[in-house]
């Protein structure tokens, strides 16, 4: 069977599906599915993604997504490989937990971003789990109400929302409406051309032209390593929140949090690899693994640390 052709550029959006093998369960309880979105959020944060619905279902999952940088493939390969890691070891499960590779469409959101949004918050009640929305955890149709404090820090219903108004209570007001309206709604992604693309005739003209352009090559572009920042940014911007030399913040010497701190904004913020971050900082790559969860524990009891990681942060996005 030949590779889908997968078609990367900047600020794409994306519908994603991914179903387990044979159709068996990727999920079994609420553990399951808040590993998922806790690890969705982090590979959004890593990739620059932004997340503008998700529907989680016992045995696949759906995403709407916008990729900053033409990533695709990688962050959905990091997101499908980390969850099954954790999964596999939670379950003691040998082989794929995932039925091939993901299945992605670009979405012109123009045409079809309040249609594919509505279309994925209704599964629970096609699937017949719940007669009322309200009543299932595992979507961001409770985000969109504002019924809760989001679980994805990367997730934005405005792009949606806003089709109604910018005034959000009337807006959350209409989507439930539109939903409620929308119960029996075919499903969009069948109008899809050559299950390749989602939206009007304008957009697929575009679509053919880049396509073209580029010579139908598998991946478009041949997409690299694609960072939201590189390794050497956040390096140097910790050295200049911190007051370091470049030597100084990458010694070994006992009690340097600031290495520590570089070693953690690197694992969050860029897709290298731990064997390639293990390389940066002269460590084994399950080192880097255990350096970082080891960290995350201190930001809880070291708020200096926590504010200087946010100054960070901020400089970062200034650039």
């Amino acid at each position: 069977m030949s590779r889908p052709l997968r078609i990367a550029y900047e600020n794409a959006l994306y519908h994603i599906t991914s179903r387990g093998q044979r159709r068996e369960n990727i999920f079994f309880d609420d553990k399951d599915k808040n590993t998922f979105i806790r690890k969705s959020d982090e590979t959004f944060t890593k990739y620059g993604i932004t997340c503008y619905a998700y529907c989680l279902m016992d045995n696949h999952y759906h995403l709407f997504i916008k990729t900053a940088k033409p990533n695709l493939s990688q962050a959905l390969h990091y997101l499908n490989t980390s969850y099954a890691n954790w999964f596999g070891s939670r379950y003691q499960m040998i082989g794929s937990l995932f039925q091939g590779r993901f299945k992605s469409i670009l979405v012109d959101a123009d045409s079809y971003a309040l249609i594919l949004s509505a279309y994925m918050h209704l599964n629970p009640i096609r699937a017949g789990i719940v007669s009322k929305l309200e009543d299932y955890p595992w979507s961001s149709y409770l985000d969109y109400l504002g019924l809760r404090k989001s679980q994805m820090v990367n997730l934005d219903p405005s792009l949606v929302l806003h089709y109604f108004s910018a005034d959000a209570t009337l807006s959350t007001k209409k989507y439930k409406e539109y939903l409620w309206q929308n119960q029996s709604m075919e499903d969009p992604l069948k109008q899809s051309y050559h299950n390749i693309a989602l939206g009007d005739d304008h957009f697929i003209k575009l679509l053919k032209s880049r396509i073209a352009k580029k010579g139908l090559s598998r991946e478009i572009p041949v997409t690299r390593s694609l960072p939201l920042y590189s390794a050497p940014e956040i390096i140097e911007k910790v050295c200049d929140v911190t007051h370091l030399d470049q030597n100084r913040l990458m010694s070994k010497e006992r009690g340097n949090r600031y290495r520590s701190l570089a070693l953690y904004l690197i694992k969050k913020f860029t897709p290298l690899k731990l064997t390639q971050i293990g390389q940066l900082f002269d460590m084994d790559y399950s080192a880097v693994s255990q350096a970082v969860k080891r960290f995350e524990n201190k930001f809880k009891e070291d708020r200096d640390l926590e504010r200087t990681k946010e100054k960070v942060i901020s400089a970062l996005k200034k650039e």
